[in-house]
């Protein structure tokens, strides 16, 4: 998840996902509000699961995010089933 989430980030922002840390807040990168919710839409879609629009702001890390997924939804098999890690 937190790759994907990576992945997705530096896509958004046009950043090499390289250059991405998992530990450090979304909004070092200069994530707006518009780009937050269409990462949280795209992650819905992958999932299949209605999640919190301001999910980037309340788990402001990839980890963040990722552990909260992970602790609140059965997401192991879906990311399985599409091949994300």
């Amino acid at each position: 998840m937190e790759k994907w989430l990576s992945v997705k980030l530096a896509e958004q922002l046009s950043l090499d996902v390289n250059t991405v840390s998992v530990t450090e807040p979304v909004t070092r990168y200069g994530i707006d509000s518009i780009d937050a919710v269409t990462m949280v839409s795209d992650l819905e879609d992958l999932l299949a699961l209605e999640l919190p629009a301001t999910l980037l702001w309340d788990y402001p890390t990839i980890e963040k995010s990722a552990q909260y997924l992970a602790e609140n939804f059965d997401i192991s098999a879906i990311l399985t089933d599409n091949d994300v890690n």
